[in-house]
């Protein structure tokens, strides 16, 4: 049977937010791994935000003053007390000794609560800083380098990326056979160019249409090939049998 090998994914690779392109680490026909950084966007003004954001989470001079003065509200209320029960002062010095204590723990909490803001300002400038650099989400070949370093990137692609491993193997098979082939059963492909002739690659079927094409009278198969090390090409035809087992 005929057959036609193709990648198993193909991505169209951009960003999630518009910018200048700093950086390409890529050409076409280039081999990437999964998680490599690809391409970089001009970022000055993020890494100075995220500076500035770690900045302000990491200082605490304020929270410890204010940590501080709320320990010395304490101590000074506890005196106090002594002496309000002594009958040495007045229940309204009492009564403002407790607020100015009551007041220094607010702010203390406040400051307390302006440190975890900051600390995710600074996560969020983080992030803001990693959607500048795109990575790849597959490992692949670069099918095509769509754009070049100083270009205005928005909403268009970079890198068109192919998996390779594993290839899928596309069959057309009349609907007369519709029934005999299912998923699981294992196939011999025979790559049809002279290099690779004598070569046998084993297949596996991934999926069966369950719907039929009416006007042509046939129905797709879909197989999965290992190819490690990408020595097998795509986007070639090739032959295929299956194996009775």
């Amino acid at each position: 049977m005929d057959c036609i090998v193709e990648p198993s994914e193909i991505v169209e690779l951009g960003s999630s937010v518009p910018g200048v392109i700093d950086k390409l680490y890529f050409e076409r026909n280039n081999f990437v791994n999964e998680g490599d950084t690809v391409a970089e966007l001009d970022a000055r003004v993020e890494r100075a935000t995220l500076e500035l954001a770690t900045a302000r989470a990491e200082i605490d001079t304020s929270l410890n003053l204010r940590r501080e003065n709320a320990a010395f509200g304490m101590r000074t209320q506890s005196r106090n007390q002594e002496l309000f029960n002594e009958s040495t002062i007045s229940a309204q010095d009492m009564d403002k000794v407790k607020t100015e204590t009551y007041i220094a723990q607010l702010q203390a909490r406040q400051e307390e609560d302006n440190k975890r803001i900051a600390k995710l300002e600074a996560e969020r400038a983080l992030q803001a800083l990693n959607q500048r650099t795109l990575k790849s989400p597959i490992a692949g070949v670069v099918m095509e380098r769509y754009k070049s370093v100083g270009e205005y990137l928005e909403a268009e692609p970079v890198y068109r990326i192919a998996n390779l491993d594993p290839l899928h193997v596309e069959l057309i098979v009349p609907v007369q056979q519709l029934g005999s082939i299912a998923t699981g059963m294992k196939a011999e492909i025979t790559i049809d160019l002279e290099s690779a002739s004598n070569e046998k690659h084993i297949a596996i079927v991934t999926s069966v249409d369950r719907v039929a094409d009416a006007a042509s009278g046939t129905f797709g198969v879909l197989l999965s090939m290992p190819n490690s090390g990408f020595r097998i090409p795509s986007g070639v035809r090739c032959n295929l049998d299956f194996i009775s087992e």
